[in-house]
């Protein structure tokens, strides 16, 4: 592992014990992150980006879980390590913000408790010293009246408060690495911008390195330097964000690109919806999983996928992209 890159994965495969038979939820998926880059994790729902996330901090249930393959991160294999060592990277080394936050604070417990206990729990801190990084970390996220809002539950506060405030627990003990996993997708626009540009300028202060989930392009390109497109549990295009969405190779990220509203369109312009559905993970899928929607499909694209092709910067995962580029 390059000392540059806090996260490197290669070849993880992330499998569910299900009722009716396994889920090959990610399938040989590879990527990693350097230190102060953003990546953004791009594609619809169900591809594989939040089960990729959690597998970096090992949340998944183990006694359902069969995680394969090598994820390193700082330099350290997340799983050859201990409980008691993943606990106390967790938080520390890399953390994460949850899509909904109201499931992911105790709502039994106050949104400053919550932050005092892990900053606690990381730095050995005193409750009295803990209780200030909370509400500094609360100020830092522009949260008014963060005194008063510490002593708050969850429920007592506005969707997009309890958002900055998830970003301040995630934050509070100063993480290398952050996961934000879709933070923005509950919100209005307004708010949503808003968190964007704070999760920017945090990132900027304290000089963390970022993956961030997203379904929708304009966000990916607001945060991101590079990109990397899943499609039914794989990686099929990979490069810097603005060369990935100026000029895709895959026809998924084609297709996905068409379907986006742009700044300047026509009014009466109609998008270019992908046809058919996305597959169903219950089987080990060999072949390009794409397949039976693109529209450049051959008989050579039910065969096995090749291995990724890569060029300036670029991957990509694709027989007629390979004829293309």
């Amino acid at each position: 592992m390059s000392a540059d890159k806090l996260i490197d994965v290669r070849n993880l495969n992330v499998t569910f014990k299900g009722e009716e038979g396994p889920v090959y939820a990610v399938s040989d998926v590879s990527f990693d992150l350097a230190a102060g880059e953003t990546l953004a994790l791009l594609g619809e729902s169900g591809c594989g980006k939040s089960v990729t996330m959690k597998s970096l901090m090992r949340l998944h249930p183990a006694h359902k879980t069969r995680i394969e393959g090598q994820i390193n991160i700082d330099g350290v294999d997340l799983l050859s390590m201990r409980p008691a060592a993943l606990s106390a990277m967790r938080g520390k080394t890399v953390s994460m913000v949850f899509q909904e936050p109201m499931l992911a604070f105790d709502p039994v417990y106050t949104v400053g408790d919550q932050i005092i206990e892990s900053v606690m729990r990381h730095e050995g801190f005193s409750r009295a010293d803990a209780r200030k990084r909370a509400l500094e970390m609360l100020e830092r996220v522009r949260i008014p009246s963060a005194a008063k809002r510490l002593d708050a539950y969850p429920h007592e506060m506005s969707g997009g408060m309890r958002q900055r405030a998830m970003i301040a627990l995630a934050l509070a003990c100063k993480p290398k690495i952050l996961l934000a996993d879709e933070p923005t997708t509950a919100l209005d626009a307004t708010v949503q911008i808003q968190v964007l540009l704070l999760l920017k300028e945090l990132q900027r202060e304290l000089g963390m390195s970022m993956i961030f989930v997203t379904h929708d392009v304009g966000v990916a390109i607001e945060v991101a330097d590079r990109t990397a497109v899943m499609y039914a549990g794989r990686i099929i295009e990979e490069g810097p964000v603005d060369d990935v969405l100026s000029n895709p190779w895959h026809p998924y990220t084609q297709g996905l690109l068409g379907a986006t509203v742009h700044p300047g369109m026509d009014r009466k312009e109609a998008l270019s919806a992908i046809p058919g559905s996305p597959p169903q993970l219950t089987r080990q899928i060999t072949e390009c999983a794409f397949a039976p929607r693109c529209s450049y499909r051959t008989d050579e694209c039910l065969k096995p996928m090749p291995a990724a092709y890569q060029a300036d910067s670029r991957a990509v995962r694709c027989i007629h992209a390979l004829a293309e580029v």
